[in-house]
């Protein structure tokens, strides 16, 4: 059986990863659902009725990727009967990744995967306006470290619209390098009390199941034209 695991992953806090995570959960309810933020521990209580399965994976005295830990996720899953597992990275861990992919025996890691027909999908998001530079500067920084071994897709996150200009910027970067750029969103609707119906929804950890069918209505598109 071929796995695919799907580490979401940017590192500039606030940016969407856990809020992507969540609808990534609901559109495929048969996934395993891991987070690996050491830090702030988001999925393991947006998505609290999923049961995620936390791993710590920075070392706590050096803050950088235990190879160990790394391997042994993927030993694990090569052994798990499913075949789509989504991780949370966090922005901490995420921060170190580049590092890890450079530091590290690259094409050894690549190959392992493929041996154990594991397919590694790394989801980069981004935003526009005020964290557009941050959230580019880390794709820029992720896809230099993979030379090209590892599949890259960067994900929009429309809740922080691009102006023209860095747009622009985005559609050149991702069109030269071959990443898939797809977008993803809440309800059009942003006022003030579609954002707390959103939040409360996030915060209690329950799911779309168990709410009211007028306040999934916020999440439902997202979902169904989710493109990942």
């Amino acid at each position: 059986m071929k796995k695919k695991i799907q580490f979401i992953t940017q590192a500039k806090g606030g940016a969407g990863k856990s809020l992507l995570t969540f609808i990534l959960a609901e559109k495929y309810q048969d996934a395993i659902i891991l987070d690996l933020d050491d830090a702030n521990r988001t999925t393991s209580k947006q998505l609290a009725y999923r049961n995620p399965t936390l791993i710590p994976f920075l070392d706590p005295t050096t803050q950088r990727i235990d190879r160990g830990t790394f391997m042994e996720l993927f030993r694990s899953i090569s052994t798990v009967d499913h075949e789509l597992f989504i991780a949370d990275l966090g922005a901490s861990l995420s921060e170190q990744l580049p590092k890890f992919f450079v530091c590290n025996d690259l094409e050894a890691t690549v190959k392992l995967l493929s041996d154990n027909n594991i397919q590694l999908q790394l989801v980069c998001v981004i935003g526009g306006a005020n964290i557009f530079n941050a959230t580019m500067s880390y794709l820029v920084e992720l896809v230099t470290s993979v030379q090209g071994c590892i599949e890259i897709i960067a994900a929009y996150n429309g809740m922080f619209p691009c102006t023209t200009s860095q747009q622009d910027v985005l559609s050149d970067y991702v069109a030269k390098h071959k990443i898939p750029l797809i977008p993803f969103d809440l309800s059009p609707d942003k006022n003030d009390r579609a954002m707390r119906n959103i939040e409360m929804v996030l915060r209690e950890g329950q799911g779309l199941s168990k709410v009211s069918p007028f306040i999934t209505v916020y999440f439902d598109k997202s979902i169904k034209n989710l493109k990942l």
